[in-house]
């Protein structure tokens, strides 16, 4: 009886011994905190191949934005470029471009005390092609002389419209108007007609943004209007047959 007693002693000793081990080595068994396939991580965070890649791809720049690419340029680096390669006379974007625009305006207005001199409106518009030259590629050179072309025959419209308003009005009633200066104004008119048309065909065709387009089709409407206004002097002008004239 002591031998079958010890034996039963053995067993219980065993049964215990794994009934405290078991559960200790399982839970042993369980990692907090780590992924399959991670490696060294804080507090539950892994590491894994995902978001190794991750941090590989994404670069911090200095303004704060997150880039994908190390090697891709943003928008705003290429306008960097453009500025730092620009005169302070020229656009290096459309934003800087319709600032200068309306600066030159401004001091337009100023200079003529408010009130718009005849032909200021073209003077604005060679600025603005001259200042949107970086903009606008091989157009450029182009742009500028039919601005400039337009400008030096909105110089001779100009006397010639001076002309008109200063005739006598006496001379006018029997003679009737200038109709020298009206004829010379309404060919510049035509001609001025044409450089317009191919401006805004090189618009059209330019390599720049719509911004900068759309900016400077509205120099071609100044200059338009412009034209518009010397169309309807010399038509007025040509009107005025005097006493003499109806008789003649």
């Amino acid at each position: 009886m002591n031998y079958i007693g010890r034996i039963c002693c053995v067993f219980g000793a065993v049964f215990l011994v794994f009934s405290i081990c078991i559960p200790v080595s399982a839970a042993g068994g369980v990692s907090i905190g780590v992924g399959p396939g991670a490696g060294s991580g804080y507090e539950g965070e892994s590491v894994g191949p995902e978001n190794a890649s991750m941090d590989r791809d994404m670069l911090q720049d200095p303004d704060g934005d997150m880039l994908e690419d190390r090697d891709r340029v943003t928008v705003r680096d290429q306008d960097r470029v453009r500025e730092s390669e620009c005169n302070t006379d020229e656009a290096c974007n459309a934003t800087r471009l319709r600032a200068m625009i309306s600066e030159r305006n401004q001091v337009y207005q100023a200079d003529a005390g408010g009130i718009s001199p005849l032909g200021n409106g073209t003077e604005r518009a060679v600025y603005a092609f001259r200042a949107a030259a970086p903009l606008t590629g091989g157009s450029a050179s182009d742009l500028i002389r039919l601005s400039e072309e337009i400008n030096g025959s909105v110089r001779t419209t100009v006397k010639n419209e001076e002309k008109i308003r200063s005739q006598n009005a006496f001379m006018v009633f029997l003679f009737g108007g200038d109709q020298t200066s009206a004829d010379a104004i309404m060919q510049h008119v035509v001609q001025n007609r044409v450089r317009t048309e191919e401006i805004n065909r090189l618009i059209d065709g330019c390599e720049c943004d719509e911004e900068t387009a759309s900016l400077l089709r509205e120099q071609v409407q100044v200059m338009e209007q412009e034209q518009a206004r010397f169309e309807e002097v010399a038509a007025t002008e040509k009107d005025k047959k005097g006493i003499f004239g109806f008789f003649g």
